[in-house]
């Protein structure tokens, strides 16, 4: 799923737009931006939570994502990144155990 998620978002310039735009809004020592912890997160400048486009996007990708993939179980955080390369934009999702179809409502 991490691999699935992180080429679909690499390949959306408007996704990896929204994510360098939200990242350079955060303190300097976050050097990820964290979109999900058990609930999307609010991040500066933007008006929805996780990122709206973003968000939706990744939602995307679960939904369609086989069953098994969907019920994975994760541990702690995963980070996806949406280029190559220092200062590339990341995204940080995760808490504790979690399955990816967490993040859709789904279970």
């Amino acid at each position: 799923m991490i691999g699935r998620i992180q080429q679909a978002l690499r390949e959306d310039a408007r996704m990896v737009a929204a994510a360098t735009r939200a990242q350079a809004l955060l303190p300097s020592d976050r050097r990820a931006l964290l979109v999900w912890d058990g609930d999307w997160v609010l991040n500066p400048g933007e008006a929805g939570r996780g990122l709206a486009g973003l968000r939706q996007a990744i939602a995307v990708e679960i939904a369609f994502a086989p069953a098994e993939c969907r019920r994975q179980t994760e541990r702690g955080l995963v980070l996806l990144t949406l280029a190559d390369g220092p200062g590339a934009p990341r995204l940080a999702l995760g808490t504790g155990a979690w399955r990816w179809s967490d993040l859709t409502g789904g279970r």
